[in-house]
């Protein structure tokens, strides 16, 4: 570990983690926040107002500065390019953090980690597929690519098969087996961190749960293929064609059982965040 990450790894590690209550509370004052910024923008002028818009911004900063090393427990998983730093990672994740903090809605009830982490992977995603892509597209290829990418909600295998060639052509294959290959990083949107310590453990345990009950949902057969392609029973994830053989199926039937389960458990959870 360079001394530049030691250094930054201490200091932020000096910042207090925040309560689920204290999350809540934080959000509450940015969101005062913004309304009170919209209305001195909009010309009214009084103390208020400006108080408002200073605790905003203080309180801000706090959520930011306490969730700091959620950002470099993520940044961890993807192996770094050549040129780039851990820190290079880290400060791009930080600007999804900053991202996720501003669209945090206290009302649902999620734990802010969670939302979090997915705003996060965004910001280092497309950091590395800017900087680290195995091939430089014309610019109206690549403005095509991501159009096409967002219209499939980010899913390289709902693509044609122009779109997938050049999606393939410019993601390192390194980082699709880092963040979860194809459906493991919609899964572990729900998961928890696995970095070591008491506070992430404590965290950890009760994502883990939320996300075991979220599988209910699904039929045997499928919660059977999902438990052994992202190792929830023992930590150790298995390929398709493994999760296949046990199933007495293809690796590709494997791999659309496991997509179809994911995106049950994806809706669920959406049921349940609306009904919160």
């Amino acid at each position: 570990m360079s001394d530049s990450v030691g250094q930054y790894l201490n200091e932020i590690g000096l910042v207090p983690l925040l309560t689920a209550d204290e999350e809540r509370e934080l959000a509450q004052v940015i969101e005062k926040g913004v309304e009170a910024r919209e209305r001195l923008a909009a010309g009214e002028s009084s103390a208020e107002l400006r108080r408002a818009d200073r605790a905003a911004a203080r309180a801000k900063d706090r959520f930011i500065r306490a969730n700091l090393r959620l950002v470099v427990s993520v940044a961890r998983r993807y192996p770094l390019p050549p040129g780039m730093e851990l820190l290079d990672l880290v400060q791009e994740g930080n600007i999804g953090l900053e991202h996720a903090v501003d669209k945090f809605d206290w009302r649902k009830g999620f734990k802010f980690s969670t939302y979090a982490t997915f705003w996060i992977r965004q910001a280092i995603g497309r950091a590395l597929d800017q900087k680290a892509s195995l091939i430089r597209l014309p610019g109206d290829r690549s403005a095509s690519l991501r159009s096409a990418l967002r219209q499939v909600s980010g899913d390289g295998d709902e693509l044609d098969d122009e779109h997938a060639t050049l999606h393939r052509l410019t993601t390192p294959t390194s980082l699709d087996r880092t963040v979860g290959d194809d459906d493991g990083n919609e899964l572990v949107d729900l998961l928890a961190d696995d970095t070591v310590g008491p506070e992430t453990i404590v965290m950890a345990r009760a994502e883990e749960d939320y996300a075991t009950g979220l599988l209910e949902v699904l039929e045997p057969r499928a919660r059977y293929a999902v438990e052994q392609r992202f190792g929830i029973n023992d930590g150790r994830k298995r390929s398709y064609r493994e999760v296949g053989d046990e199933l007495g199926v293809t690796a590709e039937a494997a791999r659309r059982l496991v997509k179809r389960a994911v995106h049950t458990v994806r809706s669920e959870a959406e049921a349940r965040t609306s009904a919160a």
